[in-house]
């Protein structure tokens, strides 16, 4: 990821957005007992609160383990609180209001609870040092501990079988047209292939294909200023829809999510699927027919990718603050990370470690982070720190919906999307 760019560009731009979130502006704080505590012997217990760590191979529990061993004599303990995801909103709101919230969390949002969330700026983490910027008005308050990017996935088997070559080299990278001609020829020479091209129903991935020909949300000098009716974003909207045209590469069923391209690619019938990078494991553990592998994605005007992840951070007012920031610290410690990423399969939320995969790919994913353009995650955070509390939904998902069902052209999606911003994000002009 270009950190440079966005680091400080955007920084400039959003100004402080510090916000509190309606329905919590009542809570008096955190003072009061905690679960994160010291023992009966002295010792200081810090509860990790966050979901789907079995899941995702026991990664944090892996790491709480070392942590324990290495602090054994030094008056702290950690240990991991796993609940169901659909439930951290509510156990959070509880807790704050109990003044009984745990030292640590992991997550995918924290603005939320921004007013909750200990401030660590006296800490040796370095802002600059993570890939997403947890800094909010002018304070770091959360590290990202896990980015998810969108990526293409190959069904290398048929790709090898047509004689057809695919890009893991910044020099091999596709064009989109170039793309289409490959995914069109593999289709063509296996009887196997059905559908040259799957993208999964959601916003951030056919985002992705806009943002590769220039798609802008909002203004880079002026976050206020909604520059979505551009003329590289109408030529995206048309080539996205080109694809699910007769003729095209795709077909409306999976372009509307009537179909899961998850599924459907993995039943060996399908060139090509623009996913996250969390398909990985699925397709490791239960894709046995064919071989598969991730690739660099085409570029038209841009290389770009739109990060997604959770954050890690500590809670204010549990009486436990030093021990959390410390074990922070020692958390991000590169070997350590390392060593979470790896067990986790994580692409890393920080730019100063290398990691080692059992699983393949990754590491292309890891290209297209370092090889992004910095707008999908400037948008991302104007979004996230200037309008936290307010949505304009999926505005750009239903309108190609509505694009593909014929319902609209692409001037109709860019009013669509505007109209939806402007209506739903305060302080916004066209």
């Amino acid at each position: 990821m270009k950190k440079v760019a966005y680091g400080k560009k955007w920084k400039m731009a959003l100004g402080t957005a510090c916000l509190t979130v309606a329905g919590m502006a009542a809570l008096t704080g955190c003072s009061g007992s905690s679960s994160s505590s010291t023992s009966s012997d002295g010792t200081v217990e810090l509860e990790i609160l966050l979901a789907d760590d079995t899941l995702e191979g026991g990664a944090m529990q892996a790491m709480v383990d070392k942590f324990n061993e290495e602090h054994a004599d030094q008056g702290v303990q950690a240990y991991v609180n796993e609940i169901a995801y659909a439930d951290m909103e509510t156990q959070i709101k509880n807790r704050a209001q109990a003044g009984n919230l745990p030292a640590l969390c992991k997550m995918s949002n924290f603005d939320t609870y921004v007013d909750y969330v200990l401030p660590l700026d006296d800490t040796s983490l370095d802002p600059e040092m993570f890939n997403r910027s947890g800094v909010r008005d002018g304070k770091l308050m959360a590290t990202d501990i896990n980015d998810t990017a969108v990526g293409m996935i190959i069904n290398k088997t048929a790709f090898d079988a047509a004689g057809v070559s695919y890009p893991t080299t910044e020099e091999e990278r596709w064009t989109w047209d170039e793309f289409v001609a490959a995914v069109k020829e593999v289709d063509e020479k296996n009887e196997s292939i059905t559908t040259p091209f799957v993208i999964d129903h959601s916003q951030q991935r056919s985002g992705t294909v806009l943002y590769h020909f220039g798609m802008q949300y909002f203004d880079p000098e002026d976050s206020t200023h909604i520059v979505f009716r551009s003329e590289d974003t109408k030529r995206g909207i048309e080539f996205f829809l080109s694809m699910f045209e007769d003729g095209g590469i795709s077909r409306p069923s999976i372009g509307t999510g009537a179909e899961n391209a998850q599924d459907v690619f993995k039943t060996g019938t399908v060139a090509a699927h623009l996913a996250g990078n969390w398909v990985i494991t699925d397709y490791t553990d239960n894709i046995t027919d064919f071989e598969w592998t991730p690739v660099l994605m085409p570029y038209e005007k841009e290389k770009s990718t739109s990060l997604g992840g959770n954050w890690f951070y500590a809670f204010d007012g549990t009486g436990v603050e030093e021990e959390a920031k410390d074990f922070l610290e020692w958390f991000y410690q590169p070997e350590n990370y390392a060593l979470y990423c790896e067990t986790g399969n994580y692409l890393p939320g920080t730019n100063n470690v290398e990691v080692t995969y059992d699983v393949p790919g990754l590491d292309i994913f890891n290209m297209e982070i370092a090889a992004s353009w910095d707008q999908p995650q400037y948008d991302t955070e104007v979004t996230e720190q200037e309008h936290s509390g307010e949505s304009a939904g999926n505005a750009l998902r239903d309108a190609l919906d509505r694009a593909i069902a014929g319902e609209l052209d692409a001037d109709g999606v860019m009013d669509y999307v505007v109209k939806q911003h402007l209506d739903s994000l305060t302080g916004l002009h066209e």
